[in-house]
């Protein structure tokens, strides 16, 4: 790499990342961590899970928003948390299952990693 940005090893051409913007996005270096989520998911059908989602929007919903929601309807032991400033609502089907949390994920997990003193033991409470 010379210069800022990587070039193509094979043909010297500008590289993009691999995000779904287009037909170029090549799957295959994600298909077996795919596959190990699936049988992840699979052996834990009926477990206790808890989907915590940060921020994601619409601009692909089908990435993160939709399967999570996927996820929670499945299995009545799931709980969906979402937080989003702007967008936390979570379908009515789920009213049961779910946590909106209208907050900045920044401003949350600041609040959230705030160092507690530890309780006196010696006081009474």
């Amino acid at each position: 790499m010379t210069g800022p940005l990587p070039s193509c090893p094979n043909c010297g051409g500008e590289v993009e990342i691999n995000v779904r913007i287009g037909p170029e996005f090549v799957d295959d270096p994600y298909l077996p961590a795919g596959r190990h989520l699936q049988d992840w998911l699979a052996s834990t059908a009926r477990a206790r899970l808890l989907i915590l989602e940060f921020g994601a929007g619409f601009n692909t919903p089908g990435v993160i928003r939709r399967p999570g929601e996927h996820l929670t309807r499945q299995n009545p032991h799931t709980r969906l948390v979402r937080v989003n400033p702007t967008r936390p609502e979570t379908p009515a089907d789920l009213a049961g299952q779910t946590l909106s949390v209208p907050a900045d994920t920044d401003h949350l997990l600041d609040a959230l990693t705030v160092p507690h003193p530890a309780p006196d033991p010696t006081v009474a409470s």
